[in-house]
């Protein structure tokens, strides 16, 4: 499988390049999943989905593909019901899935869209695509994403956590007669704050869902070190031309700062030369309002030939999406944008 990760702040076109980009791979041949972890509807309105959740596969027919496009919005609760079935014995799974804290954790856990983010590529993996293409959410919640597996990794690995998962029942069982003081007053103290009933239902749950916990650390850990692999995973900055300094700066930074590569920058929404002259006789509004465009024209040139003097060196391809006449809405802009991105490599094999 190859992975492309699109990451930029919001309004800049991100959403829609991601899925021409899945769009272009899915004409050319390959099985592809655009899956959007924005929980806006821009990419249902892009593709004119159908309501409801989870995945659909987009219909192509009207341009001969050769392979399949499918795309959705990330269901963080479907995911993780599926790893619940998929990881746990079947007895395991029917219990977590009753299991009231199980809800609350579907349903408040902070953090649950980026932490099943990444169990989706997982599941990715076995469901036959080929290609997947990640629409980020907005800004620095893109690092969230990136970030947040790997905590959980590392706190279902501390001792004491994986402790009370494994001990727990017992603890229970022998209302805290056989362990040190120290436990016992750790317990208390947990039980104190939060309340004994809201604790114990933790605490029974967690040590039921522990195996599936521990699983889904290694599954994130091992996803991640498929996330760090250029063969694999090429990660792609979006932009605009007024924010292209200043965002390809910051996602560099911070991608790099977590050993990801930057493959691709993209300033999308250039305002191309006005090809026709205005004859002098024109009314002085049209020659007023060419002369405006003109001067955001060149200003955007102005930006593109900076940030390409700026970043040719340390970003490997550089590519300028000119601004449509319209909105995307459809798998007509769809396509033309996926045309204008006639320079977007295959992921380096070196």
């Amino acid at each position: 499988m190859r992975i492309r990760i699109f990451v930029g702040t919001g309004g800049v076109g991100k959403t829609s390049v991601a899925a021409s980009g899945a769009l272009k791979a899915a004409l050319g041949g390959r099985k592809c999943l655009v899956l959007t972890l924005d929980p806006a509807l821009r990419l249902k309105t892009a593709l004119r989905l159908a309501p409801g959740g989870g995945e659909q596969k987009v219909d192509l027919s009207p341009y001969a593909p050769k392979g399949e496009l499918w795309a959705g919005m990330l269901d963080a609760g479907a995911t993780l019901n599926r790893a619940v079935s998929l990881y746990g014995d079947p007895q395991q799974a029917e219990t977590v899935l009753k299991h009231p804290v199980y809800h609350s954790l579907v349903q408040s856990l902070a953090g649950m869209q980026e932490l099943m983010a990444i169990e989706r590529i997982d599941q990715a993996l076995t469901d036959g695509y080929e290609e997947l293409f990640i629409d980020t959410a907005p800004s620095r919640h893109a690092m969230e994403f990136l970030d947040k597996p790997e905590f959980f990794a590392q706190l279902v690995s501390i001792p004491l956590i994986r402790l009370v998962g494994r001990t727990y029942k017992w603890l229970e069982g022998s209302f805290f007669s056989k362990v040190g003081r120290t436990s016992v007053e750790l317990y208390a103290r947990v039980e104190e704050l939060l309340g004994a009933n809201l604790v114990r239902q933790v605490l029974d749950f967690y040590s039921v869902f522990r195996t599936i916990a521990e699983g889904y650390a290694v599954r994130a850990r091992n996803t991640s070190s498929l996330l760090h692999n250029p063969q694999t995973t090429t990660f792609t900055v979006v932009t605009t031309a007024f924010k292209a300094e200043r965002d390809a700066g910051f996602f560099l930074a911070e991608l790099k700062k977590r050993r990801f590569h930057v493959e691709t920058l993209i300033v999308n929404r250039l305002w191309p030369e006005l090809g026709t002259p205005v004859e002098g006789q024109a009314p002085s509004s049209a020659a007023g309002l060419a002369a405006w465009y003109r001067s955001v024209s060149s200003a955007h040139a102005q930006v593109w030939e900076k940030v390409s003097e700026k970043f040719s060196d340390r970003i490997p391809q550089l590519i300028g999406l000119p601004e449509l006449p319209r909105d995307v809405d459809g798998l007509p802009a769809l396509v033309q944008i996926a045309g204008q991105l006639g320079a977007l490599d295959p992921i380096r094999t070196d």
